[in-house]
């Protein structure tokens, strides 16, 4: 993977004890950037905040609801007052459900559409405030991790389906809204990635077979995720903005 410079910068991901958010996690690591890791799960996070250490970074903890309001504020506020800055925000943290719609209770509609869209436009709103502070000294940028599903249909998922086409539109509307703040906003569509999530999902038999569809014959990996957001939240795309890039081995493609 390449490796990008991002010494000096203050990187905020969501999710980070598992799966693609630890990869990103890691990678944010080895360029340099300091981190604060938000989770429900703290034990896990210990693990990913030794890994990212082990390269040299300084990552802080901190407990995050992303179905809460106040805990998504407090996480971006302690954030802020530990570092000092808030330089990148990657709004990675996910969850499904694989069920048909018509099955789909009040309770897991509402988990999937908080953490999935709801979390990441709070986010998003409170870390834009304190990103515009250093706008003489850097300039900040959001990573929406998406999904392929917001792209084309997703049997047995609609309401992340939904949640993620949602978010699509967020990336770009607060992308043209924050672009005069010098803040960019962009995103990240996988395609089925080798992570527990996933893994769990493809119990279901029928959507298994969707993960055979993919026309480069595997699932993506979590480090193939990460180095998009590598790239994006460089200044080698420092004039890309709205956009959100699929990283799908071809599966929207035919």
């Amino acid at each position: 993977m390449r490796q990008y410079d991002l010494k000096g910068r203050v990187a905020l991901v969501t999710g980070a004890s598992r799966g693609i958010g630890r990869a990103i996690a890691a990678e944010l690591a080895k360029a340099g950037a300091s981190l604060s890791l938000g989770s429900r799960d703290l034990m896990a996070l210990e693990t990913v905040r030794a890994e990212c250490e082990s390269y040299g970074s300084t990552a802080k903890l901190f407990n995050l609801d992303l179905e809460t309001v106040g805990s998504i504020n407090k996480f971006v506020d302690d954030s802020y007052d530990y570092f000092g800055k808030i330089d990148i925000l990657v709004n990675n943290a996910g969850v499904t459900i694989v069920k048909p719609a018509e099955e789909t209770t009040e309770l897991e509609f509402d988990t999937i559409s908080n953490i999935n869209f709801k979390g990441p436009f709070y986010a998003s709103i409170r870390a834009r405030s304190y990103m515009i502070l250093n706008r003489r000294s850097t300039k900040g940028v959001m990573v929406n991790i998406s999904s392929q599903v917001a792209h084309v249909a997703g049997p047995l998922r609609a309401v992340y389906s939904g949640a993620k086409s949602g978010l699509n539109g967020l990336t770009r509307s607060l992308a043209a809204e924050w672009a005069k703040d010098g803040v960019r906003v962009v995103g990240v569509s996988p395609t089925f990635t080798n992570t527990e999530m996933i893994r769990e999902a493809a119990k279901n038999l029928k959507f298994k077979e969707n993960i055979k569809k993919i026309p480069m014959g595997r699932p993506a990996e979590p480090q193939e995720i990460a180095a998009t957001v590598m790239f994006l939240v460089s200044d080698n795309a420092a004039f890309i903005t709205g956009e959100t890039i699929l990283v799908d081995g071809g599966f929207t493609a035919v």
